[in-house]
């Protein structure tokens, strides 16, 4: 049964919005105001707008109707498509040579770099992009799944595995949790396993290799710290910018 809390609010230009956040098949599925289209959301978590109200009256009586006919969720594939395909079509337009020759200064500062070509691309999504959070492990993979159980909202997830080829991190089914909480990629510096799996979800990884061995499961390591991969200082918060030609780290979002 599906679990669903509203919330009201009010502003002052156009109208008031109705918030609500669907708990459908554990999956999330987030709800708000305004005219019916769909706007940014990744596979498996979505934001939808909304028909706008006149009244707060009106947002209730509409926030009731979603819930006693719930018809609009057949439409929910449709969106998803729909939305990972505008990601996609966002991220072609930027391009890390470009980048690269029009950012010299922030080249030469240190603020933009690019890591040594040591990974190998994986999974749906060639180009990707977002702010970076950090992990450290070795050889382990719990603290892997923590953060890719929990909500990506466009974040890369960077792990140092310590440079580590002699077990996994990341497998398919992690892949596809990253997919459904909308992680936009995931960089290993180590191996992933489940290659077919992983390529057939739409996430961006890299990785510097295979295998099929899996890792240990004793939660040792840190989250959130600096690292130090393919030649390059890391700092959880920076930018992360890949594709074909390579993965780009910067101090701030640069312009796309």
């Amino acid at each position: 049964m599906a679990q669903v809390t509203m919330s009201l609010s009010c502003s002052l230009s156009p109208s008031p919005s109705v918030s609500l956040s669907l708990f459908l098949f554990s999956i999330p599925l987030y709800i708000s105001g305004f005219p019916i289209e769909s706007t940014a959301g990744c596979l498996g978590i979505q934001t939808i707008v909304l028909p706008a109200a006149e009244t707060d009256k009106d947002v209730a009586a509409f926030g009731k109707h979603l819930i006693s006919d719930t018809s609009w969720i057949s439409h929910l594939h449709y969106l998803r498509r729909s939305l990972c395909l505008c990601s996609r079509e966002r991220m072609a337009t930027f391009a890390t040579a470009e980048a690269c020759d029009s950012n010299t200064a922030l080249l030469a500062s240190g603020e933009l770099r690019a890591l040594e070509p040591i990974f190998k691309i994986y999974g749906q999504r060639r180009a990707f992009s977002g702010p970076i959070a950090t992990l450290k492990v070795f050889e382990d993979n719990v603290l892997v799944r923590q953060l890719l159980e929990t909500r990506g909202e466009g974040r890369v997830l960077v792990i140092d595995g310590g440079g580590s080829t002699r077990c996994a991190l990341v497998g398919g089914n992690l892949a596809q949790s990253a997919q459904n909480m909308g992680w936009a990629g995931i960089v290993v510096n180590g191996c992933i396993r489940d290659v077919d799996e992983i390529n057939a979800c739409d996430i961006g990884v890299r990785a510097l290799g295979s295998n099929p061995l899996k890792s240990n499961k004793k939660a040792v390591g840190d989250k959130h710290i600096p690292i130090n991969i393919a030649g390059t200082f890391i700092r959880d918060g920076e930018w992360l910018y890949a594709d074909s030609d390579g993965i780009l780290i910067s101090k701030m979002e640069l312009s796309i």
